[in-house]
């Protein structure tokens, strides 16, 4: 079998498993209910549509497969299927594909998928993987296509299998995910050599009846491109999570791995080599959105606004991760960096960039697919271009409200809980939409910062009034006024500038019913609590207090801390 028809092949079977991306999200059971299977499988075929090329050789071919697979790989399918094909290639020498050399290469194959998985799980797609390598062993036909064929039924029949080898699948009454994603590869893979055309369409799928479990071990599903040459990665995070997978090659790895800590994870990560590309999925959110949905809206924000996770938590808010550029690596801001490490690495300069515009369409695709209408409240447009992207992306989806808070950080999140509320009062959107437009006029926000060069360095603050202020030596209070910042006031010390915040709310108090109120810091949470207990004794309600976001951090400051509010 010559190398065009191969390379055929190899796209055919990539398109076939895209054309079955709903099916293999509806049923993702294992390892968690997170649904996103039939997405991951399409990420890692879609790479190898986009990235392979046929090259002079059928090795040299096969290794552009396999690389094309490691970038886009995603989720625990997409990587073993990626380490299959590394392996499915070293194990070819020829330059023509024959039952012989296919059989080396599917056992090499083999042999790379089980050994990238910490701990291999039988009734998977490493299940079908050995499944195919037996069929085409122990039976000896006359012909390339007759061997693969008989290879096929077997690998059909193992899928059938799946759901009586683990006690989850047999629980939702479906087959294994990701097995039936290799299943639905060699499939194509066939086609492709008999010369049959697959075009990549929207699928049909009937409605699946299955039950979920939502019994998460770790939260965030948790991936990274690297390159380096470690050999021991799986020794130095196992510790951290578990369906740890890492695939690659000598020189570039993808890491895979369930987990609480994800930015513990790309810590370490980090001390090995460079960083490529970040991928941080909530699995406890994306389950309850899809099962356990309490809205027929949803409410999006970005990670600069700060608000406690439980509450994002419990009001099932969708939240975009921005990125802070340190040095060649990028991080997802609230997820895969600490505050403490940005403030350590600020010689470096960190600096916040935008999502890409594939994941704010992706996510629009996504929610849309559950959601009647979509709101947006964004960071303020003169601090960020993510509300221009974000408005810009949505224009013509009439169903998504993008909204400019013209606020950041702990105001910005309380715009977000203000519109939660009215949300959960069962307001149109219409009425939320102009509610919280007035309460963007009533919000405002106080930062207390020890020093001015952050906030000028990021842009936050003219260098002619940041500068004016640092040659007094006192403590500035900064604010936001129309989205830009503004000095609202000065202390003399520290104690005096927590007393100047205390005061404005106070005299706010008197004039005005404060709606809401929060707390924020940076990374010393110390003098939080204790402006928090000076503010109750007062008889002002705190209604919480939240650690800020690392771009907050890293344009605020050590040792800064935020009052913000809304007023009637």
């Amino acid at each position: 079998m010559k190398k065009d028809r191969v390379f055929t092949g190899i796209i055919t079977g990539a398109k076939e498993v895209m054309n079955h991306k709903t099916q293999l999200n509806k049923i993702n059971v294992f390892p968690v209910a997170d649904g996103d299977t039939g997405s991951n499988l399409y990420s890692t075929m879609q790479s190898i549509i986009t990235h392979s090329e046929e090259k002079s050789t059928l090795k040299l071919t096969l290794k552009s497969v396999a690389e094309a697979a490691l970038v886009g790989a995603r989720g625990n399918s997409g990587i073993i299927f990626a380490q299959y094909f590394q392996g499915f290639s070293e194990g070819i020498d020829e330059d023509e594909m024959n039952e012989k050399n296919l059989l080396d290469a599917s056992f090499n194959g083999l042999n790379y998928a089980y050994d990238a998985v910490e701990v291999p799980v039988e009734g998977t797609i490493l299940t079908i993987m050995r499944v195919f390598h037996d069929a085409l062993r122990d039976y000896d036909f006359d012909s390339f296509e007759q061997s693969l064929e008989n290879a096929y039924h077997h690998v059909l029949h193992a899928v059938e299998k799946t759901t009586e080898q683990l006690k989850v699948l047999k629980k939702a009454s479906v087959v294994d995910s990701g097995a039936r994603g290799f299943q639905m590869f060699l499939k194509g893979f066939i086609k492709g050599l008999k010369g049959e055309l697959v075009l990549v369409e929207e699928e049909s799928v009937p409605e699946i009846q299955a039950v979920h479990e939502d019994d998460f071990n770790y939260r965030y599903c948790t991936e990274a491109l690297i390159k380096t040459k470690e050999e021991h990665l799986k020794d130095l995070i196992g510790y951290l999570g578990d369906s740890l997978i890492v695939a690659g090659n000598d020189h570039t790895k993808r890491v895979h791995i369930h987990t609480d800590e994800p930015s513990r994870v790309f810590d370490i990560l980090s001390k090995t080599g460079t960083i490529l590309e970040q991928k941080v999925d909530d699995m406890k959110l994306q389950y309850d959105m899809v099962h356990h949905r309490k809205y027929k809206r949803v409410i999006v924000t970005d990670s600069i606004a700060d608000i406690p996770l439980d509450i994002l938590d419990e009001e099932q808010v969708q939240m975009i991760h921005l990125s802070l550029l340190i040095g060649e690596e990028s991080y997802f801001d609230k997820l895969t960096i600490e505050n403490e490490r940005v403030l350590s690495l600020a010689h470096l300069k960190p600096t916040s960039t935008l999502p890409s515009e594939k994941q704010i369409k992706n996510l629009y695709q996504y929610l849309q697919s559950y959601y009647d209408e979509i709101i947006v409240l964004c960071v303020s447009r003169d601090l960020s271009g993510t509300y221009g992207l974000m408005k810009r992306l949505a224009k013509d989806l009439d169903n998504v409200h993008v909204i400019d808070t013209m606020q950041n950080s702990v105001a910005q999140g309380l715009l977000v809980h203000q519109c939660i509320d009215y949300l959960k009062d069962g307001m149109a959107t219409s009425e939320i939409l102009r509610h919280i437009s007035k309460d963007i006029e009533n919000a405002k926000i106080l930062v207390k910062v020890d020093s001015l060069d952050p906030m000028i360095r990021s842009g936050r603050l003219s260098v002619r009034m940041g500068s004016f202020v640092k040659r007094i030596g006192i403590k500035p209070i900064v604010t936001l006024r129309d989205g830009k910042g503004s000095i609202e006031t000065v202390g003399l010390n520290r104690k005096k500038a927590l007393k100047k915040l205390i005061l404005h709310v106070e005299k706010i108090k008197h004039r005005h019913k404060i709606k809401k109120l929060a707390l924020c810091y940076v990374d010393d949470s110390s003098e939080i609590h204790d402006l928090r207990r000076q503010l109750e004794s007062l008889g002002i309600q705190v209604d919480y207090v939240v650690k800020s976001s690392a771009i907050i951090a890293n344009g605020a400051g050590k040792g800064a801390l935020a009052l913000a509010y809304i007023k009637e």
